[in-house]
């Protein structure tokens, strides 16, 4: 009961696999555009085989799309497919006055696009550059993908809100250190056991609906 009593006042939110079925926005841009296989698979593999860092990682992607019109892109980010449910959850976490965060590690060409959709408090993921609707090939990195306990501190702050008045909801290992800081945390679809072992709940199901029932919120 001493959870349920709790008041919350903060959910923050992972974007890639969390709120859309796609678990990066890096790849599904890159498969739209048939420069995945070969191309940044082979940076992924890299990355993963701890060959480049991450900053070296963000780049080799961010270059492949380098003199490619900014709208362009937009209309391939705009083809996401989102969980359903997301308008419900959101519409209903609203309704409980709780304020709304996102931070990815992905695109903010998409966490922007989310914010204003969804009508978010707070976004934060990482940037590609651009001059007169052109991509320069370069990226901003903001989110590291395993770093986001920074983000969560200044947002506590920000919003002057304590640990235990947050809710985080994430999918992967990029997680992990956000967990660490909220009071209560949703695994959805996870696709890394070490998030479902630190996790207050885990869940999977192919509707964001579902997670409602288990908030802990009266």
């Amino acid at each position: 009961m001493m959870e349920m009593n709790r008041r919350f006042k903060l959910v923050i939110f992972d974007l890639d696999g969390t709120l859309t079925q796609e678990r990066s926005i890096w790849e599904y841009i890159h498969k739209r555009l048939g420069k995945w296989y070969g191309f940044a698979e082979e940076y992924q593999k890299k990355f993963l085989a701890g060959e480049i860092c991450y900053e070296r990682f963000c780049e080799l992607d961010a270059e492949v799309w380098k003199r490619m019109r900014v709208e362009e892109l937009l209309e391939i980010v705009k083809t996401v497919p989102f969980h359903p449910g997301v308008d419900e959850l959101i519409h209903y976490l609203k309704q409980k006055g709780l304020k709304l965060i996102m931070i990815s590690s992905g695109l903010s060409v998409l966490s922007d696009w989310v914010h204003q959709r969804y009508g978010f408090d707070y976004s934060i993921s990482n940037d590609l550059l651009h001059e007169n609707g052109f991509l320069t090939g370069k990226v901003r990195i903001q989110v590291y993908y395993d770093k986001k306990a920074e983000w969560v501190k200044k947002i506590l702050e920000e919003f002057e809100v304590k640990p235990e008045e947050v809710i985080a909801i994430g999918d992967s290992i990029g997680d992990i250190d956000m967990f660490h800081m909220v009071g209560f945390s949703i695994a959805f679809n996870s696709s890394c056991s070490d998030l479902d072992q630190i996790a207050s709940l885990c869940i999977r199901t192919d509707n964001l609906t579902d997670i409602i029932p288990k908030l802990p919120l009266l």
